[in-house]
């Protein structure tokens, strides 16, 4: 079971009698749900029920899968409009497999938010972390890797942070069979106006997945996507946030030769 901690603090640690809390490893994503800042009281009602559904939504895949990790391992983290995923491995360094397992997590993750109306920006990392769940606090290398990052692309979707582009790129090195379906290469745009070649999570691919796709029959995949798109409102200044979402989805269709044709 999924085990969500409201109102975490991504802060340091406060100087109060405890045990320093067991260092482990895996990974962790922070998500940032656009807009949410400015939602009025009917909104915020709308998202907070979306955002509980996603979760349900996002535990069901977790036991799904539970054969490629262990779900008792991942924790979810919210704090307003900001939410954590963390993956605890089993070594000092996630293996392929746990990887997977986890941005198969994420990639549904967005393509269910999406249908919910909920637009999630965000980053994920490698590395090292410390979780207290008595005081709901979370820090370490991995988390402050990702906070880093995670609003720091101009579009909807979820890239890994260079150093963890970086560990990809090794595991690529050492067994090349392609990421895809989950993973893909891609110069990420950022809000300052620059390109970072990274790898991002997959999340247009679940268009074409039984069990995740939000097509209705009879649709096709790339209008299923412009349907959910189109759903929210784009304030002026924040146009091109859209326009590079649409613009990965294309690249990602190209690149995996996707054939976009209507659901049966």
């Amino acid at each position: 079971m999924i085990k969500e901690n409201i109102g975490t603090s991504i802060l340091c640690w406060e100087k109060r009698d405890m045990d320093m809390p067991i260092k482990k490893h895996g990974m962790v994503a922070i998500l940032d749900a656009l807009g949410a800042a400015d939602y009025d009281d009917k909104e915020i009602k709308i998202f907070l029920q979306s955002r509980q559904k996603v979760m349900e939504l996002l535990d069901d895949k977790a036991e799904r899968i539970a054969g490629r990790l262990d779900f008792s391992k991942v924790e979810t983290y919210t704090f307003n409009d900001t939410m954590l995923i963390v993956l605890e491995s089993r070594d000092d360094q996630p293996t392929k497999d746990e990887i997977e397992a986890f941005v198969t997590l994420l990639r549904k993750l967005l393509v269910d938010s999406l249908n919910k109306r909920i637009m999630f920006r965000g980053s994920f990392a490698i590395g090292s972390f410390y979780a207290d769940s008595d005081s709901n606090t979370i820090l370490g290398k991995a988390v402050t890797d990702a906070a880093a990052w995670y609003d720091k692309a101009d579009w909807i979707g979820i890239l890994a942070t260079p150093r963890t582009t970086i560990f990809i790129d090794l595991l690529m090195e050492r067994d090349n069979k392609g990421w895809g379906h989950l993973l893909m290469e891609y110069k990420v745009p950022l809000s300052d106006g620059k390109c970072e070649r990274l790898w991002t999570v997959n999340w247009p691919k679940g268009f074409w997945v039984d069990g995740i796709s939000p097509c209705f029959s009879g649709e096709k995949q790339r209008g299923a996507f412009l349907r959910l798109l189109s759903q929210f409102s784009i304030p002026r200044g924040t146009e091109s946030k859209h326009f590079n979402t649409i613009s990965f989805f294309d690249h990602v269709v190209n690149q995996l030769k996707l054939k976009n044709k209507p659901v049966s």
